[in-house]
């Protein structure tokens, strides 16, 4: 997969929704997940979602960092950073400490940044009791 640069850590890639799969419902993870099938839901992870060029989701994400290349539909709210590679599509809302966006991207949507004060207490938006204890 393309998009992996070195300072992601694949030793804690927990779940693969695989492409072909698609999985209905909330995922929840203390690790990263790869997603390059469909999500459907909410997905909630203490680590990394990485998005993969096949990936689709039409969810929520609530993560410390968020890598996508493929296409969501849904709120990002990623403590520490956000990167959307070339070829990422968003249509939704961003909540970040940090973000990168590369040329050729399609986001739709507003963004706002949190101070690293404001990190703790990023659910003060959202209505997600499960972001409240995972995070």
């Amino acid at each position: 997969m393309g998009i992996f640069k070195k300072e992601t850590d694949l030793s804690r890639l927990d779940t693969i929704v695989g492409n072909g799969t698609i999985f209905e419902g909330t995922v929840t993870s203390r690790e990263s997940i790869c997603i390059e099938g469909t999500v459907r839901g909410k997905v909630v992870c203490e680590g990394s979602v990485i998005v993969g060029p096949r990936g689709r989701v039409d969810a929520d994400i609530y993560a410390e960092t968020v890598l996508l290349g493929g296409e969501v539909n849904g709120n990002i709210v990623s403590k520490s950073k956000l990167e959307i590679t070339t070829n990422g599509k968003l249509r939704g809302d961003i909540k970040t400490g940090s973000l990168i966006i590369a040329e050729g991207v399609l986001f739709e949507g507003k963004c706002q940044m949190m101070t690293e004060e404001h990190a703790g207490s990023r659910t003060a938006h959202t209505d997600d009791a499960a972001m409240q204890h995972t995070l």
